[in-house]
């Protein structure tokens, strides 16, 4: 196996860390997996006969239950809540399993999931740690790695002329 060294840089830090290349293609099945699972569960959703309302009145609970049942008795707020949901977890999955914006997506997945946290808060087997925490951490970790440059489009879209010239996109893309 070959150790590489690579450097992520945000702002005015720089993080250096080593790696072998074995890490890339567990990345890049780590990504598309993720993709995947969003995908599956945005069509899920959109094919089936799932609200949100169900699950915002009678599965939350915590010290924003009100708050959740509130917006789950609104129809028009359940309307855009599904909408956001479905077509958000699919949009997501698409851009995860093409390595497209990753970044942008996974700050998207994140919030999301951190959503679903909040509205079952405190998780019922473990009083913080749960699996939304996992997803959370396993989105970081993808964008640390920059995992839509390895076998991504953002490899390519990096490149592009028009992209390079736009300060910070490298921070959405990757």
């Amino acid at each position: 196996m070959t150790e590489n060294v690579s450097t992520a840089h945000l702002g005015r830090w720089s993080l250096t860390f080593r790696y072998v290349d074995v890490i890339l293609p567990f990345t890049f099945l780590l990504r598309v997996a993720m993709g995947w699972i969003f995908v599956w569960s945005g069509f899920d959703k959109l094919l089936g006969d799932w609200t949100s309302a169900g699950f915002l009145v009678n599965g939350t609970k915590g010290p924003l239950e009100g708050w959740f049942v509130d917006l789950g008795t609104n129809s028009a707020a359940v309307n855009v809540i599904d909408g956001l949901v479905i077509w958000g977890q699919i949009l997501i999955g698409i851009a995860l399993i093409l390595g497209l914006a990753t970044r942008f997506s996974l700050f998207w997945a994140g919030a999301m999931i951190f959503m679903f946290y909040i509205a079952q808060f405190p998780p019922a087997h473990n009083p913080f740690l749960d699996e939304h925490i996992v997803y959370i951490g396993v989105f970081l970790l993808l964008g640390a790695l920059g995992a839509g440059r390895i076998l991504g489009l953002d490899a390519l879209v990096e490149k592009l002329p028009f992209v390079r010239r736009i300060r910070g996109a490298e921070y959405f893309l990757g």
